[in-house]
């Protein structure tokens, strides 16, 4: 196994939080770099050099022997990014960058390194991109804040394009408090400049960092909690009179507080201090909400109609548990719960005929079961057997337009889903327990 210096970089970043770190670049070393490869996806699209993991590795020994040596030299300049753009839900696209695998290689080097020397120093409610950290960590820790801390107004923040807006010089700015090592930063910043292919050419920007990236995530995390997490937690709470909390999972960020007036000074505060970043909130979608049990109860006893909270494709609402209590409770949003089902009638009407039935049914099984896992979860039972009577007749439909002649009747259909039967929903995640569990 490579000696990588991960766990020495870990132990120093973790007792000795303040230290800067001046060298790095000398555990850019081939055996190193042979560990990194071996560690990608090889079923990832290539960049626009069009090279495969298979093919790189085909002549491995001289490929990293080479790359080593323009490290050393820092002659090293990463190639352009492959730019696609993932349609959304509201006309919109998503910008996704494929790099070159070379240049993946570097970045899961870079990646290592940086999330050893910051990881330490997170704040424990930060959730996005964290090693054994989880979207569903991020739930139950706002069931937990909600359900147990005296919480009653939450401020829903959302960051406009955070990604491609993060500006490259405030970007190495904040990197350089920890890090000291010139050739490093000199690397980084070659990295966020590399620029993107586009149909007219290569395009240079001093925003953003693609998302896609290997390393775009540590790198947001990174710069998010210096600009956000450690402000708020050692800058704004100083302010607040009463209970105040941040959790966020990259950058979907909640602050909930006791008491509206400090509430309305955060969201007073935050647009300049996001400005000082050159970062801006999307106001659209940043919302202050009265979100506490006590407001519940209130609108329960007077029935009034109460707010919702939309967090990581759940939307949060409150209900009643069984014995009558105020209970916090979620269900698929309306957004991803559409997105799902049109996803998986596109693949089923390109790929009704590409494979046989055998194929098809496990495929589809697949991906009922991912969507089962991400959204079973503590009270949105109803909304999981809903999206699998959804993708019952969907598979009906596609089935039954394979060729001229119909495949199935509804009967023969229920009949083969008996005997082969695909994944049903359960409700995997308990958020409010501190462990994960299947019921």
């Amino acid at each position: 196994m490579a000696v990588t210096g991960i766990e020495r970089i870990a132990r120093r970043a973790s007792s000795q939080p303040a230290s800067a770190f001046t060298t790095l670049m000398h555990h850019y070393t081939v055996e190193n770099l042979r560990a990194c490869f071996e560690v990608l996806d090889g079923r990832k699209a290539p960049g626009v050099d069009g090279v495969t993991k298979a093919e790189y590795g085909q002549n491995l020994e001289e490929n990293l022997q080479a790359l080593h040596r323009k490290l050393l030299q820092m002659s090293y300049r990463p190639k352009a990014v492959r730019r696609v753009e993932i349609p959304q839900e509201d006309g919109t696209c998503r910008p996704l960058g494929i790099s070159c695998l070379e240049d993946k290689i570097i970045q899961e080097m870079t990646r290592q390194r940086l999330e050893a020397i910051y990881e330490p120093v997170f704040i424990e409610t930060a959730y996005g991109f964290r090693p054994k950290r989880s979207c569903h960590d991020a739930l139950r820790q706002l069931n937990s804040e909600v359900m147990t801390k005296p919480v009653n107004w939450i401020a829903d923040i959302d960051l406009a394009q955070f990604f491609d807006t993060m500006p490259h010089q405030e970007l190495l700015a904040v990197r350089q408090e920890r890090l000291k090592d010139q050739k490093f930063l000199h690397l980084m910043a070659r990295m966020l400049k590399a620029g993107v292919q586009t149909p007219g050419g290569i395009v240079q920007d001093e925003l953003g960092s693609p998302q896609g990236s290997i390393v775009s995530p540590v790198i947001a995390n990174v710069f998010l909690d210096h600009v956000l997490d450690q402000w708020f937690t050692q800058v704004a709470t100083q302010h607040c009179r009463g209970y105040c909390a941040i959790l966020s999972y990259a950058d979907d960020c909640m602050a909930v507080f006791e008491f509206e007036d400090d509430a309305q000074r955060f969201m007073q505060v935050l647009p300049k201090r996001l400005a000082k970043f050159g970062l801006r909130l999307n106001q659209s979608k940043t919302q202050l909400l009265a979100f506490g049990k006590r407001q519940a109860w209130q609108a329960f006893k007077h029935g009034e109609r109460l707010p919702t909270l939309d967090f990581l494709g759940l939307t949060h609402y409150w209900g009643k548990s069984r014995n009558g209590k105020t209970r916090l409770k979620r269900k698929t949003s309306k957004q991803r719960y559409r997105r799902a089902l049109v996803t998986i009638n596109q693949w089923l009407r390109q790929e009704r005929n590409a494979h046989q039935l055998p194929v098809l049914w496990q495929q589809i099984g697949t991906k009922r079961r991912g969507h089962f896992n991400y959204f079973g979860v503590t009270a949105n039972t109803q909304a999981l057997h809903r999206f699998e009577r959804a993708v019952h007749r969907q598979l009906f439909k596609w089935l039954n337009r394979r060729s001229q002649r119909r495949s199935f009747t509804w009967e023969t259909f229920k009949r083969y889903l008996t005997r082969y039967p695909l994944p049903k929903p359960k409700r995997l995640i308990s958020l409010h327990a501190v462990w994960s569990m299947t019921e």
